[in-house]
Formats: structure tokens, sequence, C-alpha cells
């Protein structure tokens, strides 16, 4: 599977800027092989983590090489009939991560989480783990 461009989940970074393994091998891979993007939303989750832990992780120089994909009126439309599709479902995966999903779809991206058990839930979008991404 050719993977070009792909979107980085807020546990990626994360995982990547505290070293843990496979997320940050993963997340090394994905910068150096493809186009990387994350949302808005994952901007804001990395940076309310870092305002509230009161200590900086190296997130600016990692954000600064990422393209940020914004939150416009097609993803919160997507998002909005995402959502309800889900809590109609019984497969809640809560606000933000319905943003990031939608953005993603909106895009055309897969994405890379440790997250897999919210994101698989939604229909249409390509779920990359740390486990099958590294070995593609």
């Amino acid at each position: 599977m050719d993977i070009s461009r792909i979107c980085l989940d807020t546990t990626a970074l994360i995982g990547y800027l505290k070293g843990r393994e496979p997320i940050a091998l993963s997340v090394e891979k994905a910068v150096k092989e493809c186009s990387c993007f994350v949302t808005a939303v994952t901007v804001y989750e990395l940076l309310f983590g870092v305002a509230r832990a009161k200590k900086e992780i190296g997130e600016d120089a990692l954000l600064g090489i990422m393209t940020v994909l914004p939150f416009h009126n097609a993803a919160a439309r997507r998002s909005a009939d995402l959502h309800v599709e889900l809590i109609h479902s019984n497969k809640d995966i809560g606000i933000k991560d319905v943003l990031i999903a939608a953005i993603c779809l909106e895009n055309n991206l897969p994405i890379l989480t440790t997250n897999d058990q919210h994101f698989c839930r939604v229909r249409g979008l390509k779920v990359l783990t740390p486990a099958n991404f590294i070995t593609l």
C-alpha cells in the first residue's frame, strides 16, 4: 500500500514527543516518507496539554514541519452528520475525535493513531496503527 499523505493524530504526536514506542518510530517514518498533516483540532489538543502541564516538549518544532488542516464549512457539515450517525449507532467517539475524523475524510487522508478503537468506528476512514504502518 502506498501512503504518501497522512494525518497524525494527537496520540501519535504525544507518543513521539515522549519517545513512546512503537508510535515514535511510526511518526519518524511518516515524517521521512510522507507528506504529514495535522488537524487544527489536533494542534489545539496538543497545545492545551502543553499549557496545562506548563512544560514544553518540543511541540513547536514538530508542528512546524507539518501542514495544519483547517476546520471549514465542509468539515463542519460532515462532522455534524458523522456525530449523529455515531450517536444513533451507540458508537460515539467524542466531539474532538469526530472533528478530527471529519477533517481527515474531507481531505481524503488516512490517520495514524494509537486510538484506533475510536477511529475504527468511523465508516470510510482509513486508520493506521503503529503496528500496521511500520510494516508498509
